[in-house]
C-alpha cells in the first residue's frame, strides 16, 4: 500500500512545533554548526520568518506521512525559485529503503503538480535518517558549509613568498564588482539558481554584507602578493560563535594565471593566521559541490562538513 502524505492538521500543529524546534536545535549543535544558545536563536529565527503566520502560512505545507494507519513521520516544504525546498524531514520510526523510495516519489508528483523542476534539502553532518533519504536516490551535493576548530597552531608558509596585506580602496572596486558577478556564476553552476534570480540573490548579499564597502563594520578584506605581483584574494567576516569571535572566510581566489603552484593551500594557512590575529578560534567557509579541488584542499587542511545541501531534478 504506498504511503499516504495529508496536511497537519491545526490541533496538531503546535506539539509538531515543539518537536521540530527540538530536532533542529540538537541537529545544529550535534553538527557543530552552532554553540550552545546559539543554536536556538538560529532555530527560532528562521521559524519565525518560515511560519510568520504559524499554521496558516501559505508558503508552507507540513505534510504527515502514513501507511496503513501508521504514522511514519512529517515533512516540511516550501518553493522557491523553482525548487520543492525540504525544510525539514522526520521519522518517528525507522523507515525501510521502500518506504523512502515512495516518498520520493510522492514528493516528485508533488513537485511536478506544482510545475517545480527540482528537490532541494539541508542536511546536518549528525542527520543520519535524512542522509539515509538522499543517498542512492538521485541527488546530488550542490553546497556544503565547513568548519575548522580549534583554529591548528600552524603559521603561515614562510617558503612560499606569499605576502597578505590589505586591499586598498582602489582595488576594493574591481574586486567587489568581479566577487558579486562570479557569486552569481557560481549560484547557477550549483543549481540552485536561474540566471536572473542569481544576479539579484548575489547583489542581496554583497548589500548585506558590504554596507559600507570596504569600511564595513566586521569585514576584512586582502590582496596577496607573491614578489609584488598579486596572485589572489581573500574576503573574512568576523561572526560570533558561542560567545566568541568566529572568522568566515567569504570570498577566496587565486588568480587563474596563478593556480597549481601552492598559493591556494599558503592563502588558507593566511586566512587561519588573519582569523587568530582577529581573536577567532574557529573559521568556516561555504563551498559549491562542484568545486571539487577546494573541498579537497579543504579537508586536507582539517576542514569537516557540518552542513550539505543536496539537489535532485524532479
Amino acid at each position: 500500500m504506498p504511503l499516504d502524505l495529508t496536511p497537519l492538521s491545526a490541533d496538531h500543529f503546535d506539539d509538531w512545533l515543539e518537536a521540530t524546534r527540538a530536532r533542529l536545535v540538537t541537529l545544529r549543535q550535534e553538527s557543530g554548526m552552532f554553540v550552545g544558545e546559539d543554536a536556538g536563536s538560529h532555530v527560532d529565527a528562521v521559524l519565525g520568518d518560515l511560519l510568520s503566520a504559524g499554521h496558516e502560512t501559505e508558503t508552507s505545507l507540513i505534510l504527515t506521512i502514513g501507511e496503513e494507519g501508521t504514522r511514519i513521520g512529517t515533512v516540511w516544504l516550501a518553493a522557491n525559485s523553482g525548487v520543492l525546498i525540504i525544510v525539514d524531514l522526520a521519522f518517528a520510526i525507522d523507515p525501510t529503503a521502500r518506504q523512502l523510495d515512495e516518498l520520493l516519489d510522492e514528493l516528485r508528483s508533488l513537485a511536478r503538480r506544482q510545475h517545480v523542476g527540482r528537490l532541494s534539502i539541508a542536511l546536518h553532518s549528525s542527520d543520519i535518517a535524512g542522509r539515509a533519504f538522499v543517498e542512492g536516490r538521485g541527488f546530488e551535493v550542490a553546497s556544503i558549509q565547513m568548519l575548522l576548530e580549534p583554529l591548528p597552531s600552524r603559521a603561515p608558509r614562510a617558503s612560499g613568498g606569499l605576502v597578505v596585506t590589505p586591499m586598498t580602496p582602489e582595488r576594493f572596486t574591481s574586486f567587489a564588482a568581479a566577487s558579486e558577478a562570479a557569486f552569481a556564476e557560481d549560484l547557477v553552476s550549483s543549481g540552485r539558481y536561474s540566471a536572473e534570480d542569481a544576479v539579484v540573490e548575489s547583489h542581496r548579499q554583497m548589500e548585506l554584507e558590504l554596507p559600507e564597502g570596504i569600511d564595513s563594520d566586521g569585514q576584512e578584506l586582502f590582496t596577496a602578493h607573491v614578489d609584488g605581483a598579486e596572485v589572489g584574494v581573500l574576503w573574512i567576516g568576523v561572526r560570533r560563535r558561542g560567545g566568541r569571535p568566529h572568522a568566515f572566510i567569504l570570498d577566496i581566489e587565486i588568480a587563474s594565471d596563478q593556480r597549481r603552484k601552492g598559493y591556494g593551500r599558503d592563502l588558507m594557512l593566511a586566512a587561519e593566521h588573519e582569523a587568530a590575529r582577529l581573536g577567532a578560534d574557529s573559521i568556516g567557509l561555504h563551498v559549491f559541490g562542484f568545486n571539487t579541488s577546494a573541498i579537497t584542499l579543504y579537508e586536507s587542511l582539517g576542514y569537516r562538513r557540518v552542513e550539505e545541501r543536496f539537489l535532485r531534478t524532479v
